[in-house]
């Protein structure tokens, strides 16, 4: 056998983003980067992104016809020659080095399945995107083993877009490979709101957290967390202004949730604690407890794993005293009191608890807490695995795109199974 030329494949479904992704190659073509290739899947775009290919021969398209979603992402991985799967979406790019020490990571842990970068908004301030839970990645910047991504099943064909990452870590967990987030992996997010439709992003979101875990939740926790998604994406539409999404999401999760339990495959409690990351969140809530003698805490924002951060105070002892959120709709929030941002003041706790359990806000969360309590102890429970000196929001800012980059003349064509 051939040994391939490649260590990674960069993989970029696009859809009518022509200009998005004509930015997004050439930064990635000015890569320092070595043995990787880039492959774009066109989702049945119509605004001549197909004319793209003259300018960047590099790249390996593949073309079904029609607009598959996130299962777009399979037909690349099966046509991928890199042992290792980057996934980025048509607005997000690597930092120099990236793609490197991603390759590095792997052959230096045979355990490892999967690494969600850090990933960084490309604009001013430059704070994180919004990340998932320390035990998956996000398809704007994470990094998945080739064989191990084939064994599982790759992405679900059942979920459009949204959450498919959460379904495909949780299969990955099953099959007993381990998910990390690495903060010295670091990939810019342009975030482009082009073709962005609130109410379909809601109905999506809905319906398939409500199949998620209607799937793969342990069944002793499998009502509260139907019952969270319900909740939290409420919260979500009315900032959105997208009760209608919503409510037809709620609708469609029902009927999804009634298929998905007739093949319900559940985490086991130590494979759930994994994907949230809570094992690790546990040791260093109790190091900084015990450190600073904290007994009371102030819970800061309800963002993604604030509910099991709570069940982590409570089996630590710490009392909570409130949780402050300016989303707040009425005194009472999980048992327990429910009060504005604005309401806060360092007497009424020990310390503040970010309300977060995704590594990249709850790291802004901390910093902004910290320069505006600068004597007053601030705790996140969800930090990067590796981090460098040069890993604060502040401390970097994207790669200018080159101004001209030359391309060989070499085209590679993709066979697509179909």
């Amino acid at each position: 056998m051939i040994a391939s030329p490649f260590d990674c494949s960069l993989i970029i479904p696009t859809r009518d983003r022509a200009a998005v992704l004509r930015d997004t190659l050439r930064r990635i073509h000015a890569l320092p980067d070595h043995r990787f290739e880039m492959i774009v899947v066109d989702n049945g775009s119509t605004d001549g992104t197909e004319s793209l290919q003259i300018d960047f021969p590099r790249v390996r398209w593949i073309r079904p016809g029609a607009n598959l979603g996130c299962a777009a992402r399979n037909l690349a991985a099966v046509a991928a020659r890199g042992r290792l799967l980057f996934m980025l979406d048509d607005d997000s790019w690597p930092e120099p080095g990236t793609i490197d020490r991603i390759v590095r990571r792997f052959d230096e842990r045979p355990d490892l399945g999967a690494v969600a970068c850090r990933v960084r908004l490309a604009d001013p301030p430059h704070r994180h995107d919004a990340g998932g839970v320390p035990g998956i990645f996000f398809n704007c910047g994470g990094a998945i083993r080739r064989e191990a991504f084939l064994a599982v099943g790759g992405y679900p064909i059942d979920y459009d877009y949204y959450v498919e990452e959460y379904d495909l870590s949780c299969r990955l967990l099953r099959a007993g490979w381990k998910i990390e987030p690495h903060g010295d992996l670091l990939v810019w997010h342009r975030r482009v709101l082009q073709n962005r439709d609130n109410d379909r992003m809601l109905r999506l979101l809905v319906r398939n957290n409500l199949r998620l875990w209607s799937r793969y939740a342990p069944e002793q926790l499998r009502q509260d967390l139907l019952e969270q998604t319900h909740e939290r994406y409420e919260r979500v539409a009315l900032k959105e202004n997208a009760l209608h999404g919503f409510q037809e999401g709620v609708e469609a999760g029902r009927r999804a949730a009634v298929e998905a339990l007739r093949r319900c495959r559940p985490l086991s409690m130590r494979q759930f604690e994994s994907l949230f990351g809570l094992d690790h969140a546990q040791d260093l809530l109790r190091a900084w407890a015990d450190k600073l003698r904290i007994r009371s805490i102030a819970i800061w924002r309800r963002q993604k794993g604030c509910e099991q951060l709570i069940d982590l105070a409570r089996r630590l002892n710490i009392s909570i005293e409130a949780v402050y959120d300016d989303a707040a709709q009425s005194d009472s929030w999980r048992g327990l009191p429910l009060r504005r941002e604005s309401d806060f003041t360092p007497c009424h706790a020990d310390g503040i608890l970010v309300g977060s359990l995704s590594p990249g806000v709850a790291e802004d969360d901390a910093h902004d807490l910290a320069s505006r309590f600068p004597d007053y102890p601030v705790h996140s429970a969800a930090p990067w695995r590796y981090v460098s000196a040069q890993d604060h929001p502040s401390a970097t800012h994207p790669s200018p795109a080159p101004a001209s980059v030359r391309f060989p003349s070499a085209v590679s064509a993709v066979p697509v199974a179909r």
